[in-house]
């Protein structure tokens, strides 16, 4: 598959959800994100929105490649934009042999707005699972999401 043919997907449904933690874990060969899943938008007035959400955690296991810049910036939050979910690529098959042995592997692709600069992030992986909370909140308009409404 072509990379364009991908980048324009959000094959998790992703878009605009918050990132509140990264957890890069070497011995166990896992990536975490804890985020804040958009459940649905929320029309305050004409010109002002918010979204109700749900805690998340999307875990990929088994990574053998994790290409993933990642930044913070003072008053900004970062949000995942884009994510696909790619059976071949480019950079799959760049893979040594050695890692693929007796795997299925599958390459996700995220699209993170860092603040002020985009961000595409490629993980291969073993196997991923987003799992979450049941509450759901609304955040506020200023989207300060440690304070629930």
């Amino acid at each position: 598959m072509n990379i364009e043919d991908y980048k324009g997907n959000d094959d998790l449904q992703l878009y605009d959800s918050v990132i509140k933690k990264l957890i890069i874990d070497h011995q166990n060969k896992t990536v975490e994100f804890y985020f804040l899943k958009v459940i649905e938008r929320v029309d305050r007035s004409e010109h002002s929105f918010t979204y109700k959400v749900r805690e998340a955690r999307l875990k990929f296991s088994g990574v053998v490649y994790a290409k993933l810049p990642y930044w913070m910036e003072f008053d900004e939050w970062s949000e995942f934009y884009r994510s696909a979910v790619i059976k071949t690529s480019s950079i799959l098959q760049r893979v040594p042999e050695r890692a693929q042995k007796h795997k299925e592997l599958q390459h996700i692709y995220l699209g993170i707005d860092n603040g002020n600069e985009y961000v595409e992030q490629d993980i291969i992986c073993e196997s991923f699972a987003m799992e979450m909370e049941p509450e759901e909140y609304i955040l506020h308009n200023d989207f300060d999401w440690l304070y629930e409404e």
